[in-house]
Parts: structure tokens; sequence; C-alpha cells
């Protein structure tokens, strides 16, 4: 008996260049020479500022577990933040990504709602000591790794961050962007990179529930999956092509939302590092226009604490979700508190790092006014989010008055920016006390100088040793 056998359809979607191939291609076809020189001068800023949240860190517990950690690992070439010798690639973008996202001032890029520098500038690192990049070379794989993680971020949609930590899940994919390209893969090996970094993305908001380590964890394991995924396609390790838009890959299964498309969109028509922030305050950015918000008042108005009958904060739907937390019991609850913020921007006129602490949180004047404090959703500062990230904070006076101030582009944005002297100073109160304290300026030298460093092994290293 013959059988008729019906030769199968061809999908034309095998066809087409995947979302993934595409990210691929664009990135191994740049040259350092092709980042403009101003993308990698601000790259190097970031790298500063990057390095600075990193250092204050190490003084935290979460810090020192980090710490107690990478110790534990084989010595290797990548160096770690608080130790004088290096470690294996991998475990030092563990290391270095999870410090630096602890004490809550590493940058954000607003659309995509990532802290891309906690987990691409890890990754690009602890390649870059590895192979001994020039300082050009690591700028610019952290130029496109910015660019591939801040794209994947601004495609998943609002869904996706309610679950998801987009810094984790969409940041991966930067670090093996950034740790490919130093690594030379071709197109084939990227895509496998991409593949199998996306199949190890991760990253959930329970953590917020407990107060938990997690969040630092999301950034560190991030940025070594990144690397593991760049190492391995290197050997021939495969990943799948599909990995963004096939029917069970990344965005089927997490971004019911989402706009896949955008991914690619215009795509090299210029730098998204270019649209990052960088925070003034160490405290989740959610919280940070309604902290301008209440220190313009104070300062504009006279505000003291005690005149203050009562506070309303009004925001967009993430303010609600992450920071409505009228009562935080921890020092890292504080960080996701708007009413603890604005509180304390009341009444100090300064939200600073000394201020998450049980004897800060504690303090019986701002708890009172915390109970005084509401937040609720406003639909028309919603529709600006992710655009802006708006708040508007109105405070009602014991003596009748009513005063009121709208802030659509917190401090750090670029519409509203930190001057190279505010970086710097930011930079420099981040070192007091950790181990880097005596070389605030010559690592400041160095940072801003990459563009020009021949060899970027041991940079990170306690001695200095180069």
């Amino acid at each position: 008996m013959t059988v008729q056998t019906r030769p199968p359809e061809l999908d034309p979607a095998v066809e087409r260049a995947s979302l993934t191939e595409q990210l691929a291609e664009f990135v191994v076809d740049a040259r350092a020479e092709a980042v403009p020189a101003a993308v990698r001068e601000q790259a190097a800023w970031w790298v500063l500022d990057w390095l600075g949240c990193a250092i204050a860190g190490l003084e935290t517990e979460p810090g020192r577990i980090f710490l107690q950690h990478a110790t534990d690992q084989p010595a290797g070439l990548a160096s770690c933040l608080g130790l004088a010798d290096g470690r294996a690639p991998q475990a030092a973008a563990l290391h270095n990504g999870g410090v630096s996202h602890i004490v809550e001032m590493d940058d954000v890029d607003r659309a995509s709602v990532i802290h891309p520098g906690a987990v691409v500038i890890p990754a690009a690192l602890a390649v870059g000591e590895r192979i001994g990049a020039s300082g050009r070379d690591l700028l610019a794989a952290i130029a496109l790794g910015y660019e591939v993680a801040i794209r994947v971020g601004e495609s998943v949609g609002k869904t996706h961050y309610f679950y998801w930590h987009n810094t984790a899940t969409c940041g991966v994919f930067g670090a093996a962007a950034a740790a490919g390209w130093l690594l030379g893969l071709d197109a084939r090996r990227m895509t496998w990179a991409l593949g199998s970094a996306g199949t190890q993305a991760g990253g959930l908001w329970e953590f917020i529930a407990d107060g938990a380590m997690s969040k630092h964890l999301h950034t560190g394991r991030a940025a070594a999956n990144g690397v593991l995924a760049a190492e391995l396609a290197a050997l021939g390790f495969t990943g799948a092509r599909r990995i963004l838009d096939g029917r069970q890959g990344f965005f089927a299964a997490t971004a019911p939302d989402g706009n896949p498309s955008a991914v690619t969109a215009d795509l090299g028509s210029g730098w998204k590092l270019l649209g990052v922030s960088i925070k003034p305050y160490p405290s989740c950015r959610h919280t940070h226009s309604a902290i301008d918000a209440a220190l313009q008042l104070r300062r504009e108005h006279g505000l003291r604490i005690e005149d203050i009958e009562r506070v309303d904060i009004a925001g967009y739907h993430s303010v609600l979700e992450l920071t409505d937390n009228p009562t935080p019991q921890h020092l890292y609850a504080a960080k996701f508190s708007v009413q603890y913020c604005v509180a304390r921007a009341l009444a100090d006129g300064a939200v600073r790092l000394s201020d998450f602490s049980d004897e800060r949180i504690a303090d019986p004047a701002v708890r009172d006014l915390m109970a005084r404090t509401g937040v609720r959703l406003d639909q028309a500062l919603d529709a600006r989010y992710p655009r802006e990230f708006p708040a508007a904070v109105t405070v009602i006076l014991r003596d009748g008055r009513t005063v009121r101030a709208l802030v659509g582009s917190p401090k750090g944005d670029p519409e509203n920016p930190l001057t190279a002297d505010e970086l710097t100073a930011k930079f420099q109160k981040m070192l007091p006390g950790t181990p880097y304290e005596g070389r605030a300026e010559e690592l400041l030298a160095t940072m801003v100088g990459l563009d020009r460093l021949g060899n970027v092994r041991g940079l990170l290293a306690l001695g200095g040793d180069r």
C-alpha cells in the first residue's frame, strides 16, 4: 500500500530573521569607533556612578554576604570589589552586580524601567578584564549592552513589570550582548548567547513582601548569566534563535501585553544610553518625583514638619504597587516607601544614605507624618508613565493653607540631569567608611578617562595594582 504524504508547509517565519538574530547582527556589526565619542564619554560617567553605588553596597549586610561568597570562590582574572585578587568572570559579575544594586542609587531607564548599569557593567568588566580589553572597547560593549537591555525592556509592557523585575529579566540580554561582543562572537554565536540568556531570564517582585535581599541577587545573577551565555556560545553551545518572539519564547511566556516589534524599531538610529537617568536619592526611583516635589514645597514655603496637617501623594500605578507602604519596618522597606521618603524630605530637606537605618525609620515625628500621608492613583499622571515618572504632592497645613507641587521629570532624568560636579559629589559621598575611601580622586580620574585606558585588567582590585 502506498501512503500518500504531504510535504510540510514552509513556515515563512522560519525564513525571516528573528528578533534575536536582528539584535545579534546589530551588535556584532558594531565597531568601537562606531560608538560616538559623546556616548562613550557618558558611558564612562555611568561607570563611575555604578562604581560608587557598588562600593557603598559593600558596607551593608547583603554586601558583606556577597563579599564572603566571592572570597570563597577560586581565583581568576576578573576583579571583585572589596578583594585584592580576582575571580572567574562569572563569579566577579555575580558579586559586582549584586553589590551595585543594594543602596538603590544605581542608574535607571524610564521607558524600560530597568537599572541597566547594575547588570551590563559588571558583565562587561568581568569579560573585559579576562581578555585585557581597552577602555574604549569596554565602553563600546557597555553602550551595546545598554542598547539591547533597554530595547527588550521597552517592549515587555506593563503586565510584565507587575510580576517580573525588568532589570533582571531584560538586563540579562544586555549582559550577554556586552560580554559576547568583547569575546568577538559572530552573528550565529551571538544569537546563541542571547538565546541562552533569555532562557535564564528571571526575577520576581515577591521579595518586597518580606524585604528580602533577593533584589540584589537579581542583578548579580543576570550579569553572571549573561557572561555564562556568552562564554558557552563562544565554545559552540547553541541557544534558541527565536527566544524573544517564538511560540514558547520570552514574550509569549512573560509579556502578554508586550510589543515585540519595539525591540528592533529604529535600531541603529540612536543610542539608548543617552536617555538613562541617574538617581540622586537612595530609594526606589518611583519615589523620586514625590521627593523632588516635597523638597520644592519645603524650600518655597519654608515648611516645618510640625506645621503639616496631612499630605496627599498622587502618582502612576507603579507608585502604588511598589512604594505605597505607610509603615515600613526595616531599612529596605523604607527605600520602597514613598510615605517615608516624602516625610523625610519634608522633615530634613534631604534624603540621604544615612536616613535608611532602623533608628532613622523609627523617628516618631516622621512616623506620625507618614500615618497622615495618603497615596492615590491619578489617571492623568498614569497616562504619562513610563515616558515620565510624574508625581504630585499636596500638603495641607494646620493654618488652613494648601500647597501643591507637580514633578514630571525628577532630578537625574535627561531633561533634568545631574551635572559633572553633582555626579562627582555623589561618587565622593559613597566612599567614606569603605576600603576605597582614600582612592576617590584616583578612581574618579581613571573612570572618567576610561576611553584612553589601554587595559582594564585589575580595574576594581582593592589594592589598585594595574
